[in-house]
């Protein structure tokens, strides 16, 4: 590789220089370059910049995302549109994005999961941060079958009060791969019953307004009737004091 050796090395003492066992790395790092992986020292791309900028990205991370994109340049768009979809949701955006870039460069996915749906229920059910964080996370562990997670998810979310807290505490099991139970079916009685509840407080209230104005208007019949006798009674007075 006499036409990249400038580059190569620049790379090589980049990487080492973070290594926890430089020796090792540097193995690896020479079978890359016999099979044509390795990415010498390169400028970095413009879009890998903008992302850099925006998320306070180191040079290290910056430098992996370069190489990501020189590696895998037919699907340069997605990738970096998904880093950036995960990188929203994460409160270590240098450490995710190593690790997502990591995941690519490695083979370890083929693709990152896509987080529309996600931010769909984010937005939906007004998620806090630390509830943002986790469904990002269930979707990266359990992306091959996100959409039934997240229909599984909803369900949850529609029948809790708190829908962050829900969401944390569903959260580790989904993570872990677990297929969660049906939420109880008394949450949902309890809400129609707390409906119906609301009806019968209406219906209650109407009634108890009709009777306080059949007993106003019984009250004022009973006045009406005492003022009568009580003139009857004065002018019958009057009559006895001419006589």
């Amino acid at each position: 590789r006499m036409h990249t050796k400038e580059e190569d090395l620049a790379k090589l003492y980049e990487v080492l220089e973070r290594a926890r066992s430089p020796t090792g790395l540097l193995t690896v790092k020479i079978g890359e370059m016999e099979c044509g992986q390795f990415v010498g020292k390169i400028k970095p791309d413009k879009d890998v910049e903008r992302l850099a900028r925006k998320f306070n990205l180191d040079d290290h991370v910056t430098s992996r995302l370069t190489e990501l994109v020189v590696r895998r340049r037919a699907t340069k768009e997605e990738d970096l549109e998904r880093i950036e979809q995960h990188l929203r949701y994460c409160k270590r955006p240098s450490a995710m994005a190593t690790l997502l870039a990591g995941k690519l460069l490695e083979g370890e996915v083929d693709e990152l999961p896509d987080l529309e749906e996600a931010e769909e229920i984010m937005s939906k059910y007004k998620l806090d941060e630390d509830a943002r964080s986790k469904l990002r996370e269930i979707v990266e562990k359990r992306a091959s079958e996100r959409k039934e997670v997240l229909a599984m998810v909803r369900k949850h979310l529609d029948t809790s009060a708190n829908a962050s807290s829900m969401l944390c505490k569903i959260a580790r099991p989904l993570i872990d791969g677990e297929r969660l139970p049906d939420p109880p079916e008394r949450s949902r009685k309890q809400s129609a019953g707390d409906g119906a509840g609301a009806g019968s407080d209406n219906r209650d209230r109407g009634r108890g307004d009709r009777d306080r104005g059949d007993r106003e208007r019984r009250d004022r019949s009973r006045d009406r009737d005492r003022d009568r006798r009580k003139g009857r009674s004065r002018s019958r007075g009057d009559r006895g004091d001419r006589h």
